[in-house]
């Protein structure tokens, strides 16, 4: 009877929704209330959205069984007597602890709790509500915590050199200051938890400057570890540990940094993640598809799909060159060239004649399917003009234009271009197709967005209607945004009547 009512509630985190649910079942008849009573392992929770008596009751009649406990800064604000005597008898019984989510107004009032061993807990959710904090580590359950396989901790220093840390599998750390955490301790906590599998980082800046006699001398190889996350941590700190470590396995690969231009490191992203570049080719032959961002002072990329391999970066350079470098030695260019469905967005303030000459470089990439060109600067007619340029393919097989599989380009109204250049461009790249050289070019589908300038719009009706018409263009469609009244959106087909 024990194992039907267990089925019939929810497995739903937290768990405060499934003990109140244990109570409705217990109305179904006598023999269910009988059954769910005496039965230790589904009075499991003990949680700050229920009341003080039904956690004692769950604590009394779960025995020896284990205990998920959710004690939340919700629970704590509404009733914080309540939830500290809550607190007295949930680590009374901090040995049967399996899972546990935990808010603390301050790192004090954590360490005053948590001083216990709690030698069954697998998975533990512990957060500071104070950001005026010391920076002195605290050491969890007395560094007793045996089955810990899943740690995450936030706005909390935490003693990294607790023995439990070589069982972690998962840990995820938030919002710690330079003087709580440093890139040193990061590796040291790496070389000392070989079992980890996911390594994720958010919000912090880490001290990055090693003593002398702490430089990583070896390189840590990391088999196990799968999943690493960086998100809004600094530069130097992510270039310091990346560079250090050998991840072979790894499946998930996130850098996502927040810290504008200056960066310290001119040489980012080489060569702290040229050893990730097998990873990322892998990740392109899985996905088959990828989005590359490129702006003045950063880039973005990533590559998502159904498969278990992806990538996000959203990451810094001193410079244009270096990022397109980078990308190019992970594709490869020509006949070495790992071609997939590639989406470009090009979004500049300025483009100089170093900035022109890294994308006539890059333009020799096959698996660029769609351009978009942001913002309405002057860059626009630069790069129009690039694509109406053709080239030797670095294959050998003939000229090719750039981009050489572009079928989609979209373009921001701006005053920086006008129809006659999108008609130049039109001319120059299917105007020299040669159909004998056995490279399909193919067409090319053209977007205007007139956002954000509704009234505005490049051209009239009859010049985009003769650019639909011209060879090489497979559709033109006009988008409006904004508040404009009518249609929003104009595809030009050889019959649109004007």
């Amino acid at each position: 009877m024990s194992y039907i009512v267990a089925l019939c509630l929810p497995e739903t985190t937290p768990g405060w929704s499934r003990m109140k649910a244990l109570y409705s079942t217990r109305l179904v008849s006598r023999m269910w209330k009988n059954a769910i009573e005496s039965t230790p392992s589904l009075w499991n929770v003990v949680s700050s959205a229920l009341p003080l008596q039904v956690n004692s009751t769950a604590i009394q009649r779960s025995s020896c069984s284990p205990l998920d406990v959710y004690i939340t800064k919700r629970g704590v604000r509404s009733n914080q007597r309540q939830t500290s005597e809550l607190l007295a008898l949930a680590t009374r019984e901090i040995r049967r602890w399996s899972t546990a989510v935990l808010w603390f107004p301050s790192p004090d009032v954590c360490s005053f709790h948590l001083a216990s061993p709690a030698p069954q807990l697998r998975a533990l959710r512990v957060t500071s509500g104070s950001w005026n904090r010391s920076s002195r580590p605290i050491t969890l359950f007395g560094g007793i915590a045996p089955k810990l396989e899943t740690l995450e901790v936030d706005r909390l220093p935490v003693d990294w050199t607790s023995p439990f840390i070589c069982g972690l599998r998962v840990l995820d750390i938030f919002s710690l200051r330079q003087e709580e955490l440093s890139a040193q301790q990061v590796l040291d906590l790496l070389a000392s938890a070989p079992l980890l599998e996911r390594l994720g980082i958010h919000n912090s800046t880490l001290d990055h400057h090693f003593q002398s006699s702490h430089i990583p001398l070896t390189i840590l190889q990391l088999p196990n570890l799968k999943i690493i996350i960086f998100q809004g941590i600094n530069t130097e700190a992510t270039v310091v540990i990346l560079s250090s470590i050998r991840a072979p396995n790894c499946t998930a690969l996130g850098i996502i940094d927040w810290w504008g231009e200056e960066i310290g490191v001119p040489s980012f992203p080489e060569p702290a993640l040229s050893h990730f570049n097998d990873f990322l080719r892998l990740t392109l032959s899985a996905n088959s598809i990828s989005t590359i961002h490129f702006s003045d002072n950063r880039m973005g990329w990533e590559s998502r799909s159904t498969s278990r391999l992806e990538f996000e970066l959203d990451i810094p350079y001193d410079a244009l060159a270096i990022g397109v470098r980078w990308v190019t030695n992970v594709l490869g260019l020509g006949t070495q060239e790992l071609v997939h469905n590639m989406e470009v967005v090009f979004d500049h303030e300025r483009l100089d004649d170093d900035d022109l000459a890294t994308y006539y470089s890059f333009s020799s990439c096959q698996s660029v399917t769609e351009l978009k060109l942001h913002s309405d600067h002057m860059f626009t007619r630069p790069i129009l003009e690039l694509l109406g340029t053709w080239r030797e393919s670095d294959g050998g097989t003939g000229r090719l234009p750039a981009f050489s599989s572009l079928e989609i380009l979209v373009l921001e109204a701006s005053s920086g271009w006008t129809l006659d250049d999108l008609e130049v461009l039109v001319s120059r790249r299917f105007g020299e197709r040669d159909d004998g050289i056995g490279r399909y070019i193919p067409n090319l589908s053209i977007v205007l967005r007139a956002w954000p300038y509704p009234d505005y719009g490049p051209g009239s009706k009859a010049q985009l209607q003769r650019l639909r018409r011209a060879k090489g263009v497979n559709r033109l469609i006009r988008i409006y945004g904004g508040d404009t009244l009518g249609m929003l959106a104009v595809v030009y087909e050889d019959d649109t009547e004007l």
